[in-house]
């Protein structure tokens, strides 16, 4: 069905840049602050109107700033979301064992030794990570759009149990369900999606692009 005249006059608008209303209450508060008294000149109407003018003119152009201080914030947002966007995007088309290995880079980043998961690789699990006395299982799951529910979350969680593991972590470039987070609240399990999913891949030197173009050895993480 064709859309309206209207939605897609709403849709195709021209969004001005943050500068323009910077320009606008210059030229608000110039006009109203000098030009328009001088123009009034003797007529009492016009001479009333430009006292009002004189002593508004701060306030019409503050307006104008804030507005323009908001249109900066949400094109900001816009440009970090598109580029959050694209930075998944790039995950998700990565190959799975490729992947694994990148999120496991971005442990070892932050300080961990990543050895592969060896028997506890049947129950899900692809990294154990170690830090001092902490022992972590780290499962990855690299889907387009999967909602990851409460079930691979509690079975990760069991699996911890039993590997006597001081937590885990389960890494998607999905999202989780509401029951997910319910049942990792107040657990030492850490759920990384998204947002935190881009910024802890953004901290490993190797970029995406670069690790999807060479090849993958069979295992450089032991």
């Amino acid at each position: 069905m064709a859309r309206s005249t209207s939605s897609a006059l709403l849709d195709d608008r021209v969004e001005p840049p943050w500068w323009f209303g910077v320009v606008i209450a210059a030229i608000i508060y110039v006009f109203l602050k000098w030009v328009f008294p001088r123009v009034a000149g003797s007529n009492e109407f016009l001479a009333l109107l430009a006292a009002t003018a004189h002593s508004s003119a701060g306030l019409l152009a503050l307006i104008f700033l804030a507005l323009s201080g908001l249109s900066l914030f949400l094109a900001y947002r816009r440009r970090r979301l598109l580029d959050l966007e694209t930075s998944l995007a790039t995950l998700r088309a990565l190959p799975r064992r490729r992947f694994e290995q990148f999120a496991a880079e971005a442990f070892q980043y932050q300080g961990y030794a990543v050895s592969e998961a060896g028997s506890a690789g049947d129950c899900g699990i692809d990294f154990i990570l170690k830090r001092e006395n902490e022992k972590v299982l780290l499962q990855c799951r690299r889907w387009r759009s999967e909602t990851i529910d409460i079930v691979p979350v509690r079975e990760l969680y069991d699996v911890m149990a039993a590997e006597q593991a001081n937590g885990c972590a389960f890494l998607t470039t999905g999202g989780y369900g509401s029951d997910a987070l319910q049942f990792a609240a107040g657990k030492p399990v850490r759920l990384i999606a998204g947002p935190e999913l881009e910024k802890m891949l953004r901290g490993v030197k190797r970029p995406v692009a670069s690790a999807e173009a060479a090849p993958a050895p069979e295992s450089s993480l032991s």
